[in-house]
């Protein structure tokens, strides 16, 4: 499809005359700094002999080698990503038609690739199944009273460290099998898995040989 009358004036032209404008100021900025830099030498070095008309050229120099040096900088980079499609090509893709903004993902026009699923975690081994592990449920917060952290089996009654490792031993001790030890949470008051509370039993567990597995949270 052809484009518009004068789409050319879209943006290119809005940008143009800023850089203009930006050009003459550097153009100003040149003449006055140089000016005032040929004034100082001509009064400490000249002792005012310096011709004006050369006053006048050397502010002339200054100002068009700054409005130069405004004009590389505002016209060489690329257009500044307005129009033409050009852009950065940093971080945005693909440039569309007219804007330059870009509309892909990846660097200098690439796509980024979408990053592979994670494999699936492999089994653990020699867990125990779960008619062979001994359910400890450890409290948080208000739940727990006098140290009283653990509920071991389906005893109501809060246990204090040793009294859980207590009844894990015992346990043990009269299993025909391997045990394990499963550790699980409350729905509130959870605990994190670097508790101390957690980490003791969890600790102890392996040292007297048994294995310890975190099932997600019990109900």
């Amino acid at each position: 499809m052809p484009a518009p009358p004068l789409a050319f004036l879209d943006f290119n032209l809005a940008q143009f005359l800023v850089n203009c404008l930006a050009v003459v100021g550097g153009f100003l900025v040149g003449y006055v700094l140089t000016g005032g830099l040929a004034w100082w030498l001509d009064r400490s070095l000249f002792r005012k002999t310096t011709p004006p008309v050369i006053h006048r050229t050397v502010r002339v120099l200054g100002g068009v080698i700054a409005a130069v040096v405004v004009a590389l900088l505002v016209f060489g980079r690329g257009g500044g990503g307005v129009g033409g499609g050009q852009g950065e090509g940093i971080g945005s893709g693909t440039a569309s038609p007219g804007s330059g903004t870009g509309t892909g993902t990846g660097t200098n026009g690439e796509t980024a690739a979408p990053s592979p699923a994670p494999p699936p975690a492999a089994p653990a081994k020699d867990v125990p199944p779960p008619e062979a592990r001994v359910r400890v449920t450890v409290l948080g917060g208000p739940d727990v009273k006098d140290q009283r952290f653990y509920l071991v089996g389906d005893d109501p009654t809060p246990r204090t460290l040793a009294e859980a490792k207590a009844a894990i031993q015992a346990k043990k001790d009269s299993a025909p099998e391997k045990l394990g030890v499963e550790i699980r949470f409350t729905a509130r008051n959870t605990l994190p898995r670097d508790h101390p509370a957690v980490t003791l039993l969890a600790d102890w567990a392996r040292d007297a040989g048994l294995a310890v597995v975190f099932p997600a949270e019990s109900p």
